[in-house]
């Protein structure tokens, strides 16, 4: 039977960060045996399949919802997005009133997007779900509760992934992404709005879409540069101030166009080595077979 409680989901780091496990563990501990929460644990958001059990699990959440991850608020809210989970954004200790530009209907459930990497203890964490469970109007629907007010964990198998994210509140449907990429990632939804079609076909390490973007809306949550990584306290007018002075004066178009060649240099190589890879040796039975055969011959 379902439950209605606030669900609040911990999504996990990518493995072998052993402080950021520590903190992770800490604040389930201060989680456990709260039966006013439905707390589910999965692996790092950003890495999740649209079609895993993990996207399927969020997407099934009714009400409210309190995601914790290691991302800016900003992407984690239009990972989500772009995945079904729509809410509006909602203020916490990592996102001000003022930074949300994410347009929202108040009848809408509320998304809030905790960032892991802002606190190294767990309390204020543990405090901004105690506040945002008291303003929480509208109790999650899940399926699977906890039991015993212990969290309920969701494997799935992952890998470091790296694709463009789209926030649609900045975008202005130029459709430069799709355009400027190489590589079939970017399509058109029914709208003529540009969508992530393929983000597996994005080349790892390029942000050059980023770059290019006139309003700063594609991310690349995992990139080291917050300016490409959502920070929402950039605007696009700071992007391309803080670009230029971070490849001291280069024209951000050069550096895209740069970074996209790179990448399609890779792909070639890439297609090369697999080209001039010998051909598979015969299997031994297939050896044991020829050896058979020349042992007939009359020679």
């Amino acid at each position: 039977m379902a439950n209605s409680k606030l669900a609040v989901v911990l999504s996990k780091d990518r493995p072998g960060q052993s402080e950021h496990e520590i903190l992770e563990r800490k604040i389930l501990g201060g989680l456990e045996g709260r039966h006013d929460l439905e707390v589910t644990v999965l692996p790092h958001l950003y890495d999740l399949a649209n079609d895993g059990p993990g996207m399927e699990f969020l997407r099934s959440v009714g009400g409210d919802l309190v995601v914790l991850t290691w991302l800016y608020p900003r992407s984690a809210y239009w990972v989500l997005d772009a995945n079904g989970v729509k809410g509006r954004l909602g203020p916490t200790i990592s996102l001000a009133e003022e930074e949300i530009d994410v347009p929202g209907n108040p009848g809408e459930r509320a998304i809030w997007c905790l960032d892991l990497r802002n606190q190294k203890r767990p309390d204020p964490f543990l405090k901004e779900i105690n506040r945002i469970a008291s303003l929480a109007v509208e109790p999650a629907t899940v399926a699977a509760g906890q039991i015993n007010g212990r969290p309920n964990w969701i494997d799935e198998p992952t890998a470091p992934r790296w694709y463009p994210v789209i926030d649609f509140s900045r975008c202005g449907n130029c459709l430069e992404c799709l355009n400027f990429c190489l590589f079939g990632v970017f399509g058109t939804d029914a709208d003529e709005r540009p969508i992530v079609e393929q983000p597996d076909a994005c080349r790892s390490g390029c942000p050059a879409c980023s770059r290019i973007c006139p309003e700063g809306a594609i991310m690349f949550p995992q990139h080291g540069d917050p300016a490409i990584a959502g920070d929402p306290r950039i605007s696009p007018k700071d992007l391309k101030l803080d670009l230029s002075q971070l490849f001291r004066d280069s024209d951000p178009l050069q550096i895209a166009e740069a970074e996209r060649r790179r990448a399609l240099e890779e792909r070639e190589r890439q297609s090369r080595q697999t080209a001039e890879k010998p051909s598979e040796l015969p299997r031994k039975g297939s050896l044991d077979d020829l050896v058979d055969r020349i042992d007939d011959m009359d020679l």
